[in-house]
């Protein structure tokens, strides 16, 4: 007889596959938390601050729409030094220090007596904003597995897919029922809950052995703009410039042309879809790659505002604003996470603030660009010429980006411009407990 357990020895066992390494971390559903509180604190004060200017301070309408903008201009002009320094003075001392200021910035707004002191707590508030941001969106990416960074990006901006519908609806509800003090309370209390969050949440830490201090402390064009993901973040820019004519136009399109309970549903239409996208494509995009995510998301994009820009009635509002959740809120974390991926880890802060610097950029200039265009031509041209401006982006991120087969910051056709094997594309792990 012939012993069957002997068949087979020798022979080479199949492998059980990896486990997936853990992305719902403690830190990590904390880093959210976080963003979804700031983000949530941003959308309600930009929503009903130029109102406040007015009412209480007789602001004229330029006047008093600076007053809702000038938070961005602090967040950009810290964002030209967070990228540097984030890691230079310790990422979680800057998170720490920047969300205490971002809360007693929100404190501030109750004792404001005059329109010159609002824009000076509105600027603060921006630049403590800005820098907490950088070192929050750096530490997330090292948190989450180099494997997962689609997926995790995906699930880390979720935060920011209810804050354009919550903070807007908060914001009306508190100063027509309460009045502005009862708004100016509970983003207090909101950035106060975030500040404690940051206290206990464990952040991982850049150290490089050896930099001396002129090194750490000088601040070169580089420690600016990350040149090896600047192209990207062009990219990102033209989405924001066309994006922000949704945000600054679409309520007086709407009145014109009659729709104007349509726009309020396309913004919750907005992030209906962009909640329910990004539960999957990170996925996608992990398992299939970068393109296989950015290509139908624009195309989502042009066919929002291509709708926006036709209008034949309310409908078409309402499928742009679902399909505009499903492309401009998928691009956001696909391209952090293309950032991510194309850096080695003590650069991803640069990278990130290289990408919110051209955001920033994009949504800041855009009422200055489009709103000539509105009063030539009329808002119908202007979505149109927008849609036209998108699909010339995917010609643009083909260049820069989608000509290469990406999955997992793997390039099939060698690195990117200015990037070198094998350090880009691969992120050293980090311990979260360091």
């Amino acid at each position: 007889m012939v012993d069957d357990t002997s068949k087979g020895q020798g022979a080479p066992q199949p492998k059980d596959p990896e486990p997936k390494p853990r992305l719902f971390t403690r830190d990590f559903l904390f880093a959210t938390l976080i963003n979804l509180l700031i983000t949530t604190t941003f959308f309600t004060l930009v929503t009903g601050m130029a109102v406040y200017a007015a009412a209480e301070f007789s602001a004229g309408e330029t006047a008093a729409g600076f007053a809702a903008s000038a938070f961005v201009v602090g967040a950009l002009g810290a964002r030209v030094f967070a990228g540097k320094y984030v890691n230079t003075l310790g990422r979680k001392r800057v998170m720490i220090t920047c969300l205490a200021v971002f809360t007693l910035a929100t404190v501030a707004y109750l004792g404001v007596d005059s329109y010159e002191l609002l824009i000076t707590v509105r600027i603060v508030h921006g630049i403590a904003l800005g820098f907490a941001q950088t070192a929050l969106t750096a530490s997330v990416f090292d948190i989450i597995p180099k494997s997962r960074r689609g997926e995790g990006s995906g699930y880390y901006l979720l935060a920011n897919a209810l804050p354009p519908a919550l903070g807007p609806l908060l914001s009306l509800q508190l100063s027509e029922r309460y009045g502005f003090d009862a708004m100016f309370w509970v983003v207090s209390a909101l950035s106060a809950l975030a500040f404690a969050l940051a206290v206990v949440m464990r952040i991982p830490e850049i150290r490089r052995p050896g930099t001396g201090w002129w090194a750490a402390l000088s601040l070169r064009p580089s420690d600016i703009i990350e040149p090896r993901i600047f192209p990207v973040a062009l990219v990102a820019m033209l989405l924001g410039l066309t994006f922000a004519s949704v945000m600054t136009f679409l309520n007086g399109y709407a009145r014109e042309l009659g729709m104007l309970d349509a726009a309020s549903v396309y913004f919750l239409l907005y992030s209906g879809g962009m909640l329910i996208t990004r539960l999957f494509t990170g996925r996608i995009q992990d398992r299939y790659g970068d393109n296989s995510v950015i290509y139908p998301a624009l195309c989502l994009f042009v066919a929002s505002m291509a709708l926006t820009a036709w209008a034949p009635g309310s409908w078409a509002l309402y499928v742009g604003g679902v399909l505009a959740g499903g492309g401009f809120g998928t691009m956001l974390p696909a391209l952090q996470a293309v950032i991510a991926n194309a850096l080695p880890t003590h650069r991803i802060s640069i990278g990130v603030s290289t990408f919110f610097i051209c955001m920033d950029v994009g949504f800041g200039f855009a009422p200055l660009m489009l709103g000539p265009v509105v009063e030539a031509m009329g808002y119908q041209f202007m979505y149109a010429a927008c849609a036209a401006v998108i699909a010339l982006n995917l010609v643009l991120y083909w260049l820069v980006h989608g000509r290469y087969r990406v999955r997992q910051g793997v390039h099939g056709r060698g690195p990117l411009a200015g990037q070198r094997r094998p350090e880009t594309g691969i992120m050293p792990s980090v311990d979260p407990r360091r």
